[in-house]
């Protein structure tokens, strides 16, 4: 699922930088890019934006302006040089708040933010096993998740998505973005209950709600299977299929 996004402001090297980053996170759809708020406000009118990102110092209309005189406003997340416009951010209810020179981290946990926002995880029904059966016994592995060490539980995957030089892991609980590839999380995943099926994909086979054709839902969520992963993983389904 995407986001389509516009980039903001009137500092040529800071707009590049936007760009760059944006371009470097898949689910983010750059529409066009802009140096002033006028020619955004114009642009805003005839087209459907879901996530600004917005300068504030600029001349003419300063971004604080541009966001008060909208009608219908699409998400904001803010960048600026200075820490002082904060508050006002928080009053006109922004994404986020983003302080230059912007890391392309800080940027990806504000992206995440709004992400999260517009498309919230569908909580599946939990089962809680038996404390007497083996499937009670869990296992977890950690992972680097920005300044945090994170825990996660091999129970509560639903399924790992593969984003360029990071994962997205999502879980039953939250989404969690770690700089990973999928053959390090592989080595470490039980081999019967998880699954690559396309080359951006790994499910945990136990939360798959259904299947049709070539596309299997988990959690909400309609995930595609690859070509070249798609006879294993049907293969491995009949062995649990009741026909």
């Amino acid at each position: 699922m995407k986001i389509n996004c516009i980039a903001i402001d009137d500092e040529p090297l800071a707009l590049d930088k936007i760009r760059e980053y944006i371009k470097r996170i898949g689910y983010l759809n750059l529409l066009d890019c802009f140096d002033n708020a006028i020619g955004a406000i114009e642009y805003l009118k005839e087209n459907k934006v879901d996530l600004i990102f917005l300068d504030i110092q600029m001349e003419e209309l300063t971004g604080i302006q541009m966001l008060e005189a909208l009608h219908e406003k699409p998400r904001v997340v803010f960048t600026t040089a200075y820490d002082e416009y904060a508050m006002k951010g928080y009053e006109l209810d922004v994404c986020d708040y983003l302080l230059k020179p912007i890391s392309f981290q800080r940027f990806l946990q504000a992206c995440e933010k709004v992400y999260d926002q517009m498309y919230p995880i569908k909580k599946p029904d939990i089962i809680v096993p038996d404390p007497g059966s083996t499937e009670a016994t869990r296992g977890y592995f950690f992972v680097k998740n920005g300044s945090i060490t994170q825990k996660v539980n091999f129970d509560e995957i639903l399924f790992i998505e593969g984003m360029k030089d990071y994962l997205r892991i999502w879980t039953t609980k939250e989404r969690i973005m770690t700089l990973l590839s999928f053959k390090k999380i592989e080595d470490v995943l039980p081999p019967k209950g998880f699954m690559r099926i396309h080359k951006s994909y790994l499910v945990s086979l136990d939360k798959i709600d259904s299947i049709e054709r070539n596309l299997l839902s988990i959690a909400g969520q309609k995930l595609p299977i690859g070509e070249s992963y798609r006879r294993q993983f049907f293969e491995e389904i009949e062995k649990i299929k009741i026909n």
